[in-house]
């Protein structure tokens, strides 16, 4: 039984914990730590934990009956304990993004690169996704030719807080395009360019600009755009098309139930965030658990992965104040990335 070590103790950390408990295998939480301790202590007991409720993120990646630690609190809080977990030798799972600098996210390769070893997985959950593994495998397969452009959508019902900013749907939300495009496409970014339609009017956040269109393009020619809009009103949703030389492969509706009623054929679309990607929650949290219960490294998103999705993620933002593209430039990929 892996022992697992959490730190933050906030939404998507019940996410996890609840699949831990309820549908995974071969792991238990036996450490756990946030900054405001009632909110440990309510997870402890919410789902039955013999977990103890430690007093520091420190406490926890050195407790001697914790394996491997999973990092869920505030992005910005991110970076000291997955460095000390990789000091400590101890496999992190670490929600995303992996940082919110990229001199941190350096560091942290800089540190698995020097300790010879892969320790992060950065919880870019699309990945996991089946519909996501479907697109990658038709693509990679040279069925529809090479791709040459892409459609994007990321939609949420309302704004996830009412401290959603301008820059948070670049950090917290196209992240994950960020992430999944490089990934779908096989090819690195040459620029980002984020620009401001017309706006909704009924946006209620002052500190936000919404929507906004980031255009990517790749190295090899792509030009994929991606459409961000945190008051959609009507349901959560997120799409995905590539276009190819000889054909098209896009994500598919994702139906709950077609019905029939009301001189209409239809399907709701889910209102909360939490629901599209239940089973990739799953499967890559499972999948750590089996690489490192076998003495592996993590398989799933490296911390270059992270790295690379931070870097294009700063530059989206600085293109906010312009409207212009930027190039993204990215180091040399080190070879410990390359096995």
């Amino acid at each position: 039984m892996l022992n697992l070590g959490l730190i933050g103790c906030g939404s998507i950390a019940g996410t996890h914990v609840d699949n831990i408990v309820n549908h995974l295998k071969g792991a238990q939480v036996t450490e756990v730590f946030d900054v405001v301790r009632e909110a440990a202590e309510a997870l402890v007991s919410k789902y039955g934990l013999s977990a103890k409720v430690a007093t520091s993120a420190s406490q926890v990646i050195q407790a001697e009956d914790v394996d491997a630690v999973v990092v869920c609190s505030r992005n910005d809080t991110h970076f000291e304990p997955i460095m000390e977990a990789i000091k400590a030798h101890k496999p992190v799972f670490t929600e995303k993004p992996m940082t919110t600098s990229q001199k941190e996210c350096q560091k942290i390769v800089d540190a698995e690169v020097q300790a010879g070893q892969r320790f992060v997985q950065v919880g870019f959950m699309r990945r996991y996704d089946p519909y996501y593994q479907q697109l990658k495998k038709t693509i990679d397969s040279g069925l529809i030719g090479a791709p040459l452009m892409g459609y994007c959508r990321h939609f949420a019902t309302v704004p996830p807080t009412e401290y959603f900013t301008t820059e948070n749907l670049i950090d917290d939300s196209f992240v994950h395009e960020s992430d999944i495009l490089h990934w779908l496409f096989n090819d690195e970014y040459k620029s980002v360019q984020v620009q401001f339609p017309r706006q909704n009017s009924t946006n209620q956040n002052e500190g936000m600009r919404d929507p906004q269109i980031v255009t990517v393009k790749m190295k090899q020619g792509a030009i994929v755009n991606v459409y961000l809009d945190m008051n959609s009103h009507y349901g959560y949703e997120i799409k995905c098309q590539v276009v190819g030389e000889k054909g098209i492969a896009q994500l598919p509706e994702i139906n709950n139930l077609d019905l029939h009623a009301d001189r209409k054929v239809y399907h709701e679309v889910d209102y909360d965030w939490s629901n599209r990607f239940t089973e990739a929650y799953q499967l890559e949290l499972q999948d750590f658990i089996d690489q490192v219960a076998a003495n592996k490294s993590p398989a799933g998103p490296t911390a270059w992965d992270g790295y690379i999705a931070n870097v294009t993620v700063d530059r989206a933002i600085q293109s906010q104040k312009t409207e212009e593209p930027l190039t993204v430039e990215l180091p040399q990929k080190p070879a410990l990335y390359q096995k």
